[in-house]
């Protein structure tokens, strides 16, 4: 571990595809508008002492302007400082390169860029603690699949501490005027096509599914470019868009759909029912059937049936101390409200906190959702008024709260469900008394 650390960090943090960062890099700063290629003051920031010990953890966070990690890492630090932490932000320590930096617990790596693009122009001196990134990325970290394949992965001492909702829907739209209503057209008739998208391990087999590989595409005189980079453009080129970060939300990587479907008229399409069920069925992706609603986007003119994935994971390694982690998923939850004061549409389900594929869950974040009762198994389950009591439907389709003790097992105690049961029928009891005393009270 030692060794591949060192490696990483002569390398400058380089990844599995780096030749394709430096190209995106490039291909950003063409498309940026006038102005913004010039990098702003750049330099590396001093932080002292860090660490969770010191309750000065270090965050692989993102960008400060609407990108989903970055304020997410504001969210975070927000949410851990009545704790006590003083939590600071690595605003570069973004893309893919979160999870191994986090692994490693490498220092940020040099300010790209794509870093001064989005606004980020100095790094922090100090080795990484814990981090935020897309939940689907932690998990092939973990594993060392796509991004992390026979490149310094896998990572096994990722450790998961809460992952919060976070849904974005695959899409398919063209232009009204393309005449295109479905893809099978262009690989029938060989349209030199632009196609935006179409290069993630998500919406590539789609492509492939209509035979619309990039060799192919470019043999017809096309092309297909990566939405996010080429999305950022005034007025990007395309007669195809196919992306799964389709979303309302203005961040970077999503806002390219706004633009686009504001700007022209698209026409959605609908994809094969067995190309989703093989999305849906590929558990490295973490998909799920879904329907993109009426009104989603501009365009978006009925129901859609697609596949969508929802999270962002906060995250941190094996040896992170129990209490600091323990402190993490706490104050992650206690905070939940302000998560819907964000630009993308954030929440926390207590039922989806603590599992992010396989990737396991860090002990301490184990010991705080058994204590809320919000994991199976626990030694209570959550109620409406947020504490560690049972919830039980209630008449009015809500639910209300039965108090009573469960051992370690989980299953109920018998002194508790007597404790609960005889206040119930001593009122019942004393209910019949009084309907036969006073009969015209009854209904």
């Amino acid at each position: 571990m030692q060794e591949r650390r060192v490696a990483l960090e002569r390398e400058g943090h380089a990844k599995p595809h780096r030749a394709a960062f430096v190209l995106l890099s490039i291909l950003v700063l063409r498309a940026a508008p006038a102005g913004a290629q010039e990098a702003g003051p750049q330099g590396t920031v001093e932080v002292g002492k860090t660490g969770f010990d010191a309750k000065r953890p270090v965050l692989a966070s993102a960008c400060e302007h609407g990108c989903p990690w970055g304020e997410l890492g504001d969210f975070v630090k927000d949410a851990m400082q009545p704790l006590g932490y003083e939590v600071i932000l690595c605003r570069n320590c973004n893309r893919d390169q979160g999870p191994p930096i986090v692994a490693m617990a490498s220092y940020p790596p040099p300010i790209s860029g794509l870093d001064t693009f989005v606004g980020t122009t100095t790094r922090v001196d100090a080795p990484v603690d814990f981090g935020i990134t897309e939940s689907g990325l932690l998990a092939w970290a973990y594993e060392g699949l796509y991004n992390y394949m026979g490149a310094g992965g896998p990572y096994p001492n990722l450790r998961l501490i809460a992952k919060i909702e976070d849904p974005t829907y695959l899409l398919v739209a063209v232009k009204a005027a393309s005449g295109i209503t479905d893809l099978a057209q262009v690989a029938q008739a060989q349209m030199a096509v632009t196609i935006l998208g179409g290069d993630s391990p998500i919406a590539k087999p789609v492509l492939d599914y209509y035979g619309l590989t990039p060799n192919a595409v470019t043999s017809w005189g096309g092309s297909i470019q990566n939405a996010i980079i080429a999305g950022q453009a005034a007025d990007p080129t395309f007669d195809i868009v196919i992306n799964e970060l389709a979303s309302p939300a203005n961040n970077p990587e999503s806002a390219f759909w706004t633009k686009i479907a504001q700007k022209y008229d698209l026409r959605f399409l609908d994809l094969p029912e067995t190309v989703l069920d093989r999305l849906a069925n590929d558990k490295t992706l973490g998909l799920k059937r879904v329907v993109a609603k009426w009104g989603l986007l501009r365009g978006v003119d009925r129901a859609i049936p697609t596949v969508a994935r929802s999270g962002e994971a906060v995250f941190a390694r094996s040896d992170t101390p129990e209490q600091a982690a323990y402190d993490a998923a706490k104050a992650i939850d206690d905070h939940r409200d302000a998560l819907k004061w964000y630009i993308r549409p954030y929440s926390y389900d207590s039922r989806t906190a603590w599992e992010n594929f396989d990737v396991p869950l860090h002990p301490g974040a184990t010991r705080y959702y058994r204590e809320m009762g919000y994991m199976p198994g626990s030694a209570s389950t959550p109620s409406c008024d947020g504490g560690s009591n049972t919830a039980v439907p209630s008449a009015g389709g809500g639910c209300g709260v039965v108090r009573v003790k469960v051992d370690r097992t989980g299953s109920y105690s018998l002194v508790g469900l007597v404790g609960a049961l005889v206040p119930l029928l001593v009122w019942r009891r004393r209910g019949v008394r009084s309907d036969r005393r006073h009969p015209e009270t009854r209904r």
